[in-house]
């Protein structure tokens, strides 16, 4: 009998469309032992099962799709099916197939709510996801960990329209320019730019406060070569892709990444740099205590220095290009693994008896505790 696997993707998100892709990319490539459910997340964040889920011409003319809304169960892994208003069908869920990108997806919401639901699901944990979404706590445990990132100062909305002053002489005391403005708990360089001097900060940070409340600077490497590594779990190992050098301009735009094609730099790699890489990633993956695929995107200065530059907990098209293995066997490897992972968080130990409830009702009946 085939296990049902729950495709979620779509997401209130800016990377809504890259999550379809992925989807897409991954239902194709599904074992034939998997039954995999499509469930779309439009973008007000309504759940959504439908007919043809499959193919992209169901996304690029949405609104004459044929839905039914859905909702999961908490405290069991199913999938509820409203019919004429109420939830009653109900679907098993053996696995979720995590294909959602950015916030609402990549951020550790999905996560809790999986977790909650006993569904095993195959990305970080809901702390972990969290952590790698915010790329200035990302850049404090990087720092803890040894592990070389660019300078940067990091702020929320509210301190920038209250000491705006002070922000702006603190980037300029502590970090050199140009720097890279960016919203701190965002993907796919959505609202990123570059700011060559103080007088035009503020409106490059208003730009990137349009998408997120918290925001990060970091210095710009100059001339720098950019390189992805990914890096997936298996047996409790940190096996780590071919790493792959990106073609770009001064930043990597979102079109470089999943628009323009020619990004790919096909030129070898020196086997000890490659090395170098595969190591950092994986101390990277590592430090920030992963599951699943991650990317690793790194910053290389072309004298020595390797910047670790972000980690993207579920990357576009679950990075299976970098990868010589078929896609479906990375499927099958991220499956099995988060319901390893589940299988072994279902054997801690969540009960414990205590007299706190005795001891409570006799202060209670004493009236201790009220008037």
């Amino acid at each position: 009998m085939q296990e049902t696997i729950m495709v979620l993707f779509g997401g209130k998100s800016v990377e809504h469309d890259i999550s379809i892709i992925t989807a897409l990319q991954a239902i194709k490539s599904l074992p034939s032992k998997y039954q995999a459910l499509p469930v779309y997340i439009d973008e007000k964040g309504q759940w959504l099962i439908g007919e043809n889920f499959d193919k992209v011409q169901t996304f690029i003319n949405f609104k004459n799709a044929k839905v039914s809304e859905v909702t999961l169960k908490l405290g069991a892994p199913y999938l509820l099916i409203n019919k004429r208003g109420k939830f009653k069908n109900q679907i098993k869920i053996d696995c979720a197939l995590l294909c959602l990108h950015g916030k609402n997806g990549e951020d550790g919401s999905v996560q809790g709510l999986l977790r909650l639901c006993d569904i095993p699901f195959t990305s970080c944990t809901q702390v972990s996801s969290g952590v790698c979404m915010d790329k200035a706590l990302t850049k404090k445990i990087l720092s803890y960990h040894h592990l070389l990132t660019p300078k940067f100062v990091d702020f929320y909305a509210h301190d920038f329209n209250s000491s705006k002053f002070k922000i702006l002489q603190q980037v300029e005391k502590e970090l050199t320019f140009p720097v890279i403005v960016k919203p701190a708990r965002l993907g796919s360089s959505v609202g990123i730019s570059i700011c060559a001097d103080i007088d035009s900060l503020t409106s490059k940070i208003e730009n990137a406060l349009l998408y997120d409340n918290k925001i990060l600077i970091e210095e710009f490497i100059d001339r720098a070569r950019e390189y992805a590594c990914a890096v997936i779990k298996l047996s409790d190992r940190e096996i780590c892709s071919n790493v792959q050098e990106m073609n770009k301009g001064e930043i990597y735009t979102f079109d470089d990444k999943y628009i323009d094609k020619k990004q790919q730099n096909s030129s070898k790699i020196p086997a000890s740099f490659e090395n170098k890489i595969k190591k950092l990633a994986a101390k990277t993956y590592k430090a920030l205590e992963c599951d699943g695929v991650a990317r690793v995107d790194f910053l290389s200065d072309g004298h020595g220095k390797i910047y670790v530059g972000e980690i993207n907990t579920i990357p576009g098209s679950l990075a299976f290009n970098l990868f010589n293995e078929p896609f479906k066997d990375l499927l099958e490897c991220l499956i099995s693994e988060a319901k390893k992972k589940m299988a072994d968080e279902d054997n801690d130990c969540y009960q414990f008896n205590s007299r706190a409830l005795e001891i409570y009702s006799q202060y209670e009946e004493s009236s201790k505790y009220t008037k």
